[in-house]
């Protein structure tokens, strides 16, 4: 029973890399992706990506994070920095692991969300995914 146990974790663990690498290759890393109301796909844990956020009124924005590993084990964890359309920093995220939730009242204009791993220290980045997932209200 045990060995059937193993064998199944390792067969999904294959699948969900799999699935996830076919996704996350599918968006490209170049320039800012637009960020929208709900969830992205799953990208690749690996370097600073950029979002571009156009709010149309004044808004409460909460934007999640949500990583994952298909290698066991916690992801490496993601920080954010929430820019305005000059490039000033409206809010930072400072963890040290883990997933990062910003909640900031924005008002009308086009901002910039910086993700980045914040550790990936003895990890293959190559496990490390994740996805973000927005509401704007």
């Amino acid at each position: 029973m045990k060995r059937t146990t193993t064998i199944s974790a390792a067969l999904m663990t294959a699948i969900l890399a799999l699935g996830m690498a076919g996704q996350a290759a599918a968006i490209p890393n170049h320039g800012p992706s637009e960020l929208e109301e709900g969830k992205t796909s799953s990208r690749l844990l690996s370097g600073v990506d950029h979002y571009r956020l156009q709010v149309n009124d004044t808004s409460n924005v909460t934007i999640k994070s949500r990583g994952m590993s298909t290698g066991g084990g916690n992801h490496g964890g993601l920080t954010a920095v929430l820019r305005n359309g000059r490039g000033d920093v409206v809010t930072q995220t400072r963890r040290n692991g883990g997933d990062f939730t910003i909640n900031q009242q924005l008002s009308p204009g086009d901002y910039t969300i910086e993700v980045r791993p914040s550790m990936l220290r003895g990890r293959s980045a190559a496990n490390n995914y994740y996805q973000l997932i927005t509401h704007i209200q």
